[in-house]
């Protein structure tokens, strides 16, 4: 009973360390742009091209929502409340520390839709497999119009990126017997972990049995992260840098990329940074111009997303209290005129 409690210690220690490596990144990027140039940037931003862009955000949630409807299945979730879900989910993600945020995304499909938690785990996974595969077919089609059409690059980075996402299931299907093996003989507890598992792998194999949808999910991640690059052009114009789509695109491309990195403490602040940063740069960027906008539309896109996320978590916690509300009437209820009669 030993081995989980380790594990966990190395777990929480890889965290820490990844946490210090973000914090130096962002220090690094701090030194390169200097704060007043940021606060300079957040302070003169065009207040239309703002508007669009937070209009933009609201479309990539609402497709990320789409997609939520999507994974899950026929009938199981409305489109408005899978839209609150994927803003609340979007936001405790970027602000619980340490990536921490991440199991708010199974408890609220649990809270909304009844699902199991090991059964929203699953959902998660596909969702962050799918969006690992768009982004390496996003990097591919930034690589080829940056580099031309023949760049074999292009085709290197997208086979890096979406062959992981397509060996999910072999990989599920090995961790499902190594739990059965290794975990099931370690009594009630590692019992518990095993099911857990076979629940996650017996989920993302339902999903499979639904091709159609799964397709049309794909689709929803590729448009959700092509609004996604719209926001970051929209906050680049809005500062006074219009710099082509295709290098916002690359650009954006490589920044989301690098938030694949462990590296967190809140928000992914420092590693978006450090991928825009290089990436820009790379693209022909001035240094100290990629470094204080990387920054400041990174600074935006938070506000964006707790502003959403604040309302979403809003309208989930007052409509379940309403839902207990319903189903546990007042005690007093029953003397009440109008109230429950006794049989």
């Amino acid at each position: 009973m030993l081995a989980p409690t380790r594990g966990a210690s190395r777990t929480w220690a890889g965290r820490l360390g990844g946490a210090a490596i973000a914090a130096c990144l962002l220090f690094l990027i701090l030194k390169i742009a200097r704060p007043e140039m940021v606060w300079h940037l957040l302070q003169t931003t065009d207040g239309r091209m703002l508007t669009t862009a937070i209009t933009l955000s609201a479309a990539f949630l609402a497709m990320r929502g789409l997609r939520l409807i999507l994974l899950l299945k026929p009938g199981e979730i409305g489109v408005f409340r899978a839209i609150l879900v994927a803003a609340a989910a979007q936001a405790a993600a970027l602000f619980a520390p340490l990536r921490t945020g991440e199991l708010a995304f199974p408890w609220l499909l649990g809270r909304t839709t009844g699902q199991g938690f090991s059964s929203g785990v699953g959902t998660l996974l596909a969702a962050r497999t799918l969006d690992v595969a768009t982004l390496g077919i996003w990097a591919g089609a930034a690589v080829l119009v940056v580099r031309g059409l023949t760049e074999p690059l292009a085709l290197v980075i997208s086979l890096l990126l979406v062959m992981p996402p397509l060996l999910l299931p072999a990989t599920m299907a090995v961790a499902d017997r190594a739990a059965v093996r290794l975990l099931a003989p370690r009594g009630l507890r590692g019992r518990r972990w095993a099911r857990r598992i076979r629940r996650v792998r017996q989920e993302l194999a339902a999903l499979r049995q639904r091709p159609g949808r799964l397709i049309a999910a794909a689709g929803a991640s590729v448009t959700m992260w092509g609004l996604q690059w719209s926001v970051s052009w929209s906050l680049l114009v809005a500062m006074g840098f219009p710099w082509p789509p295709r290098i916002v695109v690359a650009g954006s491309t490589a920044a989301a990329l690098a938030n694949l990195l462990p590296f967190n403490v809140v928000g992914n602040l420092g590693t978006l940074e450090a991928g825009w940063t290089a990436a820009f740069t790379a693209l022909g960027i001035p240094l100290q111009d990629a470094a204080a906008t990387g920054l400041a539309a990174h600074l935006w896109g938070l506000a964006f997303a707790a502003g959403f996320g604040f309302v979403a978590w809003t309208v989930l916690l007052v409509r379940e209290k309403g839902r207990v509300g319903r189903l546990c009437p007042h005690p007093d209820s029953s003397t009440r005129p109008g109230g429950p009669r006794s049989e």
